[in-house]
């Protein structure tokens, strides 16, 4: 069963060099594939923290 994947929106964001030196560090060490993947899961940690749930999980998907 194929599910569809959710419409996305491309967000520009400026940030200091501080911030993205941090990125490239985790990104360096294999914990991210890219910067914007790291910033993707700051962004769902930030809203979990708010109980808010905008996007779906693995799990989910599988039991559609």
């Amino acid at each position: 069963m194929m599910v569809d994947k959710p419409e996305k929106t491309r967000v520009s964001v400026t940030m200091t060099e501080a911030y993205t030196d941090a990125l490239d560090i985790l990104v360096g060490k294999g914990l991210y594939l890219n910067r914007g993947e790291a910033v993707l899961e700051a962004l769902r940690h930030f809203f979990r923290g708010y109980g808010i749930e905008p996007f779906a999980t693995k799990s989910a998907e599988l039991e559609a």
